[in-house]
């Protein structure tokens, strides 16, 4: 019975050890708004770059997923580009010079034919006039010498009209189809691009949650980072000091394996009382109604702070 009261006595001597010795010490504890990295399309994981717990710049290579799509897509969508801008060259420049060329052989020989036509139908005039000729035969020289001079006629303003570029209309039109292949070309390379998965920001890798060879589905985080700037610390204090907070106060971080202590600052504090969780990390703090509050360590000492650590933050209204 006296070692049974004993016991008893020792752990009633340790509770009220356990009570905050000062009552500006409010309990909390720190957490992390992570940053979570996906891909678009769901693709396999190619190569990953980094390990978890390591520290990466921002810009830094950390994943690599399959290029295969995008890489065809682009090809894709240059040869269509080129296709379109060829086109506009032609319409802009006329016919090429291989058309050209067989255009003014084909108004040589009608030339020639017309001369030859011309020859006869002069030859036979006296002829005719002289009742040797036949009206018939006649008219027949005349059908020819005049086809033969149509199609002179034909095949020059033929030679005319190719040298010209097309209608104003229609190279508006082929320029709007060049932008819109240059467009279609310009998110092909982007989309490549986005096959690799860069830091956004200075920061840690806090967990990598796939593994070359898997395929997460498209949207589903893949690496998760955890920035300095993002480490906070959530604490609570009593509806009667409400007054004594501000956004903008500087705090003391205290936290236990944590020689030195962190300063911070109060960015956010609860616009709704609450009760008082079970756990709140103290034994001292009793009160039924009381304020979330918010507030961001300061950078260069954040990475001291271990997420889901329970810390005492003590505000320090005179700075």
């Amino acid at each position: 019975m006296r070692f049974v009261i004993g016991i008893l006595t020792i752990l009633t001597t340790l509770l009220i050890g356990c009570k905050d010795t000062n009552s500006q010490l409010f309990p909390g504890y720190s957490y992390g708004d992570f940053v979570y990295l996906s891909y678009n399309m769901s693709e396999k994981v190619s190569q990953i770059y980094v390990e978890k717990g390591e520290t990466v710049k921002k810009g830094e290579r950390l994943v690599k997923m399959d290029d295969f799509p995008s890489e065809n897509a682009k090809k894709i969508a240059e040869k269509n580009y080129r296709a379109e801008v060829s086109s506009l060259h032609n319409m802009q420049s006329g016919e090429r010079p291989e058309e050209l060329d067989l255009i003014r052989a084909q108004l040589e020989r009608a030339k020639a034919a017309l001369k030859l036509a011309k020859s006869q139908l002069e030859r036979y005039r006296p002829l005719y006039s002289k009742r040797v000729v036949s009206e018939a035969e006649w008219d027949n020289f005349n059908n020819d010498f005049a086809q033969k001079s149509a199609q002179v006629k034909e095949l020059s303003r033929q030679l005319v009209a190719k040298n010209l570029p097309a209608r104003d209309e229609q190279i508006r039109n082929q320029r709007s189809r060049v932008e819109s292949a240059k467009l279609q070309l310009d998110k092909a390379e982007w989309d490549l691009q986005q096959t690799f998965i860069s830091a956004p920001q200075d920061a840690l890798i806090y967990d990598v949650i796939y593994r070359p060879g898997e395929r997460p589905v498209a949207g589903r985080p893949i690496i998760s980072l955890l920035p300095p700037e993002n480490i906070k610390i959530r604490f609570f204090f009593p509806e009667s000091t409400l007054a004594k907070f501000h956004v903008g106060m500087k705090v003391k971080i205290y936290s236990d394996g944590v020689h030195k202590t962190v300063s911070g600052k109060i960015n956010y504090i609860s616009p709704q009382a609450e009760y008082t969780p079970p756990v709140i990390y103290s034994t001292s703090r009793r009160e039924k109604l009381i304020f979330m509050v918010e507030a961001i360590p300061d950078i260069n000492q954040a990475m001291n702070i271990r997420i889901g650590q329970p810390v005492r933050v003590e505000p320090v209204p005179h700075e």
